[in-house]
This record gives structure tokens, sequence and C-alpha cells, in this order.
């Protein structure tokens, strides 16, 4: 007779069981390390694309004849956010990158400005074309003066009230210039 207990299950398919069971681990760590670093990028996508540079620009952007024209509509924020935006109270710094496209093509605006008193003033906004060298500058156009905020100016004089700058600067003891009215 044999002496020897029957093995149990594991005794039987440990051979098996033990490689599978150690890929198993490793592939579920690799997929939840995977889907935590996914959600970090988006996050950090979702709070740059909060922020008002980027908002500024993109509303600069999507009102810019030239840049409808190049991406066409509508245009929308990648994901790979590049660059720092710091905040602290009520100054700060931007210097970014984003990823734009649109269904005629893909690019990056590049931001960079600086927020003193609550306020942002920017030194460049501009877009990159992939595939050219070309660049839009956002700042210089009609729709940057149109998307940004209202100053108010004194109107200048009537023209009426107006001196023409001849006669300011004109000798007084010249002979007076007949003038032509109609």
């Amino acid at each position: 007779m044999n002496d020897r207990p029957n093995p149990g299950w594991f005794g039987r398919n440990w051979k098996w069981f033990v490689p599978t069971g150690c890929l198993s681990v490793l592939l579920l760590a690799a997929l939840a390390l995977a889907g935590l670093i996914g959600l970090g990028i988006k996050g950090v996508s979702g709070l740059m694309s909060g922020s008002e540079p980027v908002r500024h620009a993109m509303e600069l952007a999507k009102a810019d004849p030239d840049v409808r024209a190049a991406f066409g509509e509508p245009l929308e924020t990648g994901l790979g956010f590049q660059g720092s935006l710091t905040t602290n109270n009520d100054s700060g710094a931007a210097d970014l990158s984003l990823p734009i496209k649109g269904p005629k093509g893909s690019g990056r605006i590049y931001i960079k400005g600086t927020r003193e008193a609550d306020r942002w003033s920017y030194r460049l906004i501009e877009v990159a074309i992939d595939g050219s060298e070309r660049r839009i500058d956002l700042l210089g156009t009609d729709a940057a003066r149109d998307a940004a905020p209202e100053v108010t100016t004194p109107e200048p004089a009537a023209a009426d009230d107006a001196v023409p700058k001849e006669e300011e600067e004109s000798d007084p003891e010249a002979p007076a210039e007949p003038s032509a009215t109609a």
C-alpha cells in the first residue's frame, strides 16, 4: 500500500498557479499606475485649462480670423500642457505652451504674462501652426482689442474746437495766408 497522503489542489497545480498569479498581480499594479498617471495628467490639464491666461488666449484664438482659417472650427485644447503657472495672492506669472487642434490642423499657443494687483498683462500670446514656420500674433490683432477689457480714454476735442498745428507754430508777425472756405 501507499502511505503517502493525496496532495491537495495547490500541491497538484502550483507549477502554473504561482507564475500566473504573480503576472496577474504585476498586471493589475501596472494598470493601476497607468490609471493614476492618466488621471494626474488629465487633472493638471483641467486645472491649467481653467486658468485665466489659458481662457484669455483661447478667446483670442477663437476670435482671430487667421486662426479660424488655419485650424477650422471648433478650436479645442488638447492634452500635454507645458510650462509653469504660478500665483501668489494677487500676483503671479505664466509661461505656458498648450496644444490646440481643429478640423483643419493642429498647433500650439504660447503664452507669457504676469499678474500684478490681480490683473494679467501679457507680453506674448501667439499661435504656432504644426508643420509650418508661420506664427500668428494674437496680441497685435483686432480680435485682441475686441476681447481685451475696455479702457476708458478721454474723448478728443471736437473738430471745430481743434486748432491746426500749423497755426500754433506759425510766427505771429508773419502775414496770414488766406484760407479757402466753401
